[in-house]
This record gives structure tokens, C-alpha cells and sequence, in this order.
């Protein structure tokens, strides 16, 4: 049970996935999960637990990618495959790949679904072993699997067609913060809704990762920061932004994914913020599902980045809205200049929002009201 895609966007080709992995073997210990900290003796999933992470997308070489959902034992097998694939030839394309998929009897009957790219002469190819397409345009083409594959393409089916039209020079950029801010609404969702959010109930979440085509070759992206904040408008008309009460952040080491994500709470007593259930996620990919570590109050992960996925939820006459706000920095410098810097750790949290950000911030919250009073028909 799982959510991947594969999209290519004008020049540009993408995977994304979800990292959870369940299991209908009750006795067995559940995982934690990055996007919320489960409770003791809190209801889980109906009939399946959080037996793990992984990395379902597997970037084979700079010229070959796949993403996996299905039986995580029949994945293995197709590992294998490829492994023995790319002994033979190590330019391996995805055509290759799935015709040697196709005529193995015991994998043509495995419980996978795969979506791969490869650099086929000066081409991206994308091709599939059991995946849905999701729709298109002269721009966009989709393709899906696993559990949660509508989600992604009800949420892709809200863009118009211009959407897809964008500059060659943008397409990394912004086909990236599609992928990202699809990822912030659903992990938001799952920071509240806990068990009962959408993608968790289809057995996928917990945290996500996107591959791009760049630089000549695929490459997995890298330094991406959530942050979930409460705001409101005060007496005089000012945008109050609060402290983020959730900070993600997903990184790579050589081939581990690394995310660290932490709960943030104000205690009264004492006025100031403190980090809570801080936990590190050392996650491998799938060949090596089995190898997840965590790590409680590990401070080497700090909350900065090239990309910021900031979601804010905005109280207003008793009602609220969120808006997810995604940027894509030039460096990491550049972040600590336009976006914020936050300090975390066991002494406490520190959070500074740059000026630039609080008027970014605001100007979207409010041209998004201006949006709803014309679709409510007020003036």
C-alpha cells in the first residue's frame, strides 16, 4: 500500500512517493511515523500496523529510476532483477526493464506496481508495470499506483492546463514545488488527523520524497523544510504570525533519506517554546527496508534549506483557512536570509522570521481573502 507517481512536465521528468510501509501481522511492534508522534494506547489502523519506512523510489543510476508500491517481498525480487539487469548492461533503460519484467512468469504475477524513467538517446521515457494514467496535456503526462494514486491526481486534475506551460528554465523548480506542496497538504493533515487523516487510512504517508531530472541526470531532491504555523489578524489589521508548531525537514546521506521532525509547544509557565517528540528517521530504500533507525533529541539535522514548504493557518471571525506557501531558495544562505532561522533543541526553540518573509506571508494571506470574498460574492 503505497502512493507513487511519475510525471514528466514539458522537458522535465518526476517520481514521487510516500515512504510508509503496513503490515496486516498485528503482533508485530509499530513504527513511529515522522508526520505525527502516535500516543500509547492511541487507536491505529483498522486491521494493519505501521510496520516500517522506506524509500519506495529507487534511483538505480543517473540514467534510471523506479518507483515502487505493492508486496514489499515481490519489490525485492524485482530488485534483483535489476541488479542483475545492470550486470549485463549498465545503461539499463526502463524499455529493457520492463520487457524483462514481462516475460518472468512468477514476476508477471507479483503485487507490484511500477513507474520507471530512463534516458533513452536525448529522450525521457516513462513506463509502468500495472500503473494508472493519470491524465495530460501537450505539457503534462501522469501516471500513478498504489493505494493513494487518486490523491494525486485529484490534486494535479485542480491545475489548468496553463499551469503546465512554464518556461524550460522553471521546470525543475517549479515541477519540484508541486510535488512539495501536494506533500504539505497531505502531511498537515496527517500532523492533525493523526490515524484518521486520508492518506494514513489508505495505508501510505508519514513523509514523502520527489525525484527530478537535472544537471544531465536524475537526482533525488534534497533539503526540503515543512513548517506548520497558526497566524491571525489583529486589532489594527497586522498579520500575527506564531511560532511553527511542527518543523520537518528531509535530507540525504549517500543513499539514506534522514528526516527529522519535531513537535513545537508553548509552555506558560515558563513563556517560552519547547521542542517536543524531536526524532530523527534514518531511512533506507527499499532493497534494504528492514534497516530503519531512530534517534530521539539528535540535533545534527538543522531546519534549513533550498526549499520551504510553509503552511499557515489563518484564524479568522471564528472560521480559519490554510495556505501553503512553497519557495525554492538559491542556498541555504539565501534561506537564512528571506525565510527564517530557527534554533532547536533540548534548552528550548528559537524561531526568527525574516521581514521579507512576514511581508511574503502576508501578502498571500490576504490576497487569498480577497480571493474568497469574490467567490462569496462580497465586495
Amino acid at each position: 500500500m503505497t502512493m507513487i507517481a511519475g510525471y514528466k512536465l514539458k522537458v522535465g521528468a518526476f517520481l514521487q512517493a510516500d515512504i510508509l510501509l503496513t503490515s496486516p501481522d498485528m503482533w508485530m511492534n509499530s513504527s513511529p511515523i515522522p508526520s505525527f508522534h502516535a500516543k500509547d494506547g492511541e487507536p491505529g489502523l483498522n486491521g494493519r500496523v505501521v510496520m516500517g519506512l522506506c524509500q519506495k523510489i529507487l534511483l538505480v543510476n543517473e540514467r534510471f529510476a523506479v518507483a515502487f508500491a505493492g508486496n514489499v517481498n515481490d519489490i525485492q525480487v524485482v530488485g534483483r532483477l535489476i541488479d542483475q539487469l545492470i550486470k549485463v548492461d549498465p545503461q539499463l533503460s526502463g524499455k529493457r526493464f520492463i520487457e524483462a519484467f514481462l516475460a518472468d512468469k512468477l514476476l508477471r504475477k507479483a503485487e507490484v506496481s511500477i513507474i520507471a524513467l530512463s534516458i533513452e538517446g536525448d529522450e525521457i521515457s516513462i513506463s509502468n508495470v500495472d500503473a494508472e494514467f493519470g491524465g495530460g496535456n501537450d505539457h503534462f503526462e501522469l501516471w500513478v499506483g498504489g493505494s493513494g494514486g487518486k490523491y494525486i491526481v485529484e490534486y494535479f486534475e485542480k491545475f489548468s492546463p496553463d499551469n503546465f506551460d512554464v518556461p524550460e528554465g522553471d521546470v525543475v523548480a517549479l515541477g519540484t514545488c508541486m510535488a512539495l506542496r501536494q506533500f504539505a497538504l497531505h502531511l498537515i493533515s496527517e500532523f492533525e488527523g493523526r490515524f484518521e487523516s486520508e492518506t494514513i487510512k489508505m495505508l501510505c504517508g508519514g513523509g514523502y520524497e520527489v525525484l527530478a531530472y537535472y544537471g544531465g541526470q536524475f537526482q533525488k531532491i534534497s533539503d526540503v523544510v515543512y513548517a506548520f504555523a497558526d497566524a491571525e489578524i489583529d486589532a489594527e489589521g497586522i498579520l500575527q504570525i506564531d511560532f511553527p508548531k511542527f518543523l520537518m525537514k528531509s535530507t540525504y546521506d549517500e543513499d539514506e533519506l534522514m528526516i527529522r521532525s519535531v513537535e513545537i509547544k508553548y509552555d506558560e509557565d515558563e513563556d517560552e517554546h519547547l521542542a517536543c517528540n524531536d526524532q530523527t528517521f534514518i531511512i533506507a530504500p527499499i532493497t534494504r527496508y528492514h534497516e530503519l533507525a531512530v534517534r530521539s533529541n539528535c540535533n545534527a539535522i538543522k531546519f534549513v534549506g533550498e526549499f520551504l514548504c510553509f503552511l499557515i493557518k489563518v484564524k479568522l471571525q471564528g472560521e480559519s483557512f490554510i495556505i501553503p506557501i512553497v519557495r525554492k531558495y538559491r542556498s541555504k544562505i539565501f534561506f537564512l536570509g528571506e525565510a527564517f532561522a530557527a534554533t532547536v533543541g533540548h534548552y528550548g526553540v528559537q524561531i526568527i522570521y525574516m521581514d521579507d518573509f512576514r511581508e511574503l506571508v502576508t501578502a498571500q494571506v490576504f490576497e487569498h481573502m480577497r480571493e474568497l470574498k469574490l467567490q462569496s460574492g462580497l465586495t
